[in-house]
């Protein structure tokens, strides 16, 4: 828009100079038909008779000129009021969504304020050992994920398989289970809030390979 309203500026001032060469070259043409009064010679007078012609052409020509600049110059003015008209509109828009994302954003620290409260709170609910436990688990986590739930006979953290044996003691509910290779706390999917009717979208992590490790983390209940 910029660029264009320079445009339409530098069109004004060619109309302007242009104007200017009329008015010097009509003072001229005056001239040189009072000095066509007073001629000695015809050689004289041809000579303002061409004077005067060469300066009506220049008028003719500069107002042919300032009809061309002019009829840019509404072009370009067109253009300018368009793409401010287009401008304001998007800048509208943008407020708008702008509005709407401030107003999510407050949301949603509003409702991590409350989880974390709630987070502090059930943690004074849990045995610091294991509390600890699960905060390692989770930092460790590519994901971020401390707690998985069993999906396809597997943990969901690293997706590697779970022998039925553990899959029964998960389904207990009766001590944390956690997972032999990847190390995060395992639940079944009925404690998680999920359904088998439910698809599930997680991060895949690569299944490790590693040696299995043996973790045991709380006692019976």
């Amino acid at each position: 828009i910029d660029r264009i309203k320079a445009e339409v500026a530098e069109l004004k001032s060619s109309i302007a100079g242009k104007k200017v060469e009329i008015e010097t070259a009509k003072a001229s043409v005056a001239k040189y038909k009072d000095q066509q009064d007073n001629v000695r010679n015809n050689r004289e007078y041809d000579f303002l008779s061409k004077e005067i012609e060469f300066q009506t052409l220049e008028i003719e020509l500069c107002e042919k000129r300032i009809k061309e600049f002019a009829a840019q110059e509404e072009e370009k003015s067109q253009e300018v009021a368009e793409s401010t008209a287009a401008l304001e509109e998007r800048q509208k828009d943008l407020d708008v969504k702008k509005s709407e994302l401030d107003e999510i954003i407050s949301e949603t620290k509003q409702e991590e304020e409350k989880l974390r409260d709630k987070a502090k709170e059930l943690e004074t609910k849990i045995e610091p050992r294991l509390l600890q436990s699960f905060k390692r688990i989770r930092k460790n986590s590519r994901n971020g994920l401390g707690i998985v739930y069993v999906q396809r006979d597997a943990c969901g953290g690293c997706f590697n398989k779970i022998p039925p044996q553990r899959q029964l003691d998960i389904r207990s509910r009766k001590k944390i289970i956690v997972c032999e290779y990847c190390g995060r706390i395992m639940i079944d999917p009925e404690l998680a809030g999920i359904t088998p009717e439910q698809k599930v979208e997680v991060v895949k992590e690569k299944p490790v390979r590693a040696k299995r490790k043996i973790v045991h983390i709380g006692s019976d209940n």
